[in-house]
């Protein structure tokens, strides 16, 4: 495995740094309304989401439609002028999406750490029941009828009797790291475009923890750093040493 390290052309198109929460009862989203204000420079976008139940009855004549349920208010998103920072403010919980360019984790957990205190002091959740950080990749290879081993140490494989062409591929491999009881769902897709295009394949880590726990009883920055240890160590392992020198 090549050694983590950082890279000068990161291929990250989107990092995901979220906090899953059991919400203490009767709480309501509109208590993050006191953020418009506080938040205003940083974030001088905001917008509400709500969410319904639609009922359906399906009988053996037909679909019918039986009512909507308004669940109401179920959080503000809050969006930097330049759209690449968004902060969810959620009653299930509190998410962090950075959008490219990305520069490192020091930076971007500084401003998470920042936003999920205000989210703690005005939700108080009863427990923390999940965190993970999830980056997508894009990797472009500006080459054609390219041999996937040279670029993917766990590259899908086609039977050697069947024509050696792909059309496209997807999967999905959960990887689970028993010492530190966290896991990561990697997931690889290849989605052929005109043969004028780059070669593309989206390589998507979702590393997380999950528990039941209060959340002073947790130390974030510890957990996170497991987790970022992780999410690493599978990057390096997944690419090889070719892949990794188009973002050196």
């Amino acid at each position: 495995m090549i050694t983590p390290h950082h890279l000068k052309s990161s291929p990250i198109t989107e990092a995901v740094i979220d906090i899953r929460v059991k919400a203490r009862q009767n709480f309501s989203a509109s208590d993050f309304g006191k953020l418009r204000t506080e938040l205003h420079v940083q974030f001088p976008t905001v917008e509400e989401r709500r969410e319904s139940h639609y009922n359906i009855q399906f009988t053996r004549t037909e679909v019918k439609p039986t009512g909507i349920e308004d669940l109401g208010l179920q959080g503000l998103f809050f969006k930097s002028e330049d759209k690449t920072l968004l902060a969810q403010f959620r009653i299930d919980g509190f998410t962090l999406n950075k959008l490219k360019p990305y520069t490192s984790w020091e930076e971007l957990q500084s401003i998470f750490l920042n936003l999920w205190n205000q989210y703690q002091v005005i939700a108080q959740p009863d427990a923390i029941t999940r965190i993970a950080m999830r980056y997508i990749n894009h990797i472009t290879i500006n080459q054609k009828n390219i041999d996937f081993d040279d670029y993917f140490a766990a590259s899908p494989k086609i039977p050697p009797n069947l024509p050696q062409y792909f059309a496209g591929f997807l999967s999905r491999t959960t990887i689970v790291d028993p010492e530190n009881k966290i896991a990561a769902h990697v997931t690889q897709a290849f989605d052929p475009k005109p043969s004028d295009q780059p070669i593309t394949v989206i390589f998507d880590i979702d590393a997380f923890k999950e528990i039941e726990t209060s959340p002073n009883d947790l130390d974030l920055v510890s957990l996170f750093s497991k987790l970022e240890l992780f999410k690493n160590t599978i990057f390096f392992s997944y690419l090889t040493a070719k892949t990794i020198g188009l973002f050196e």
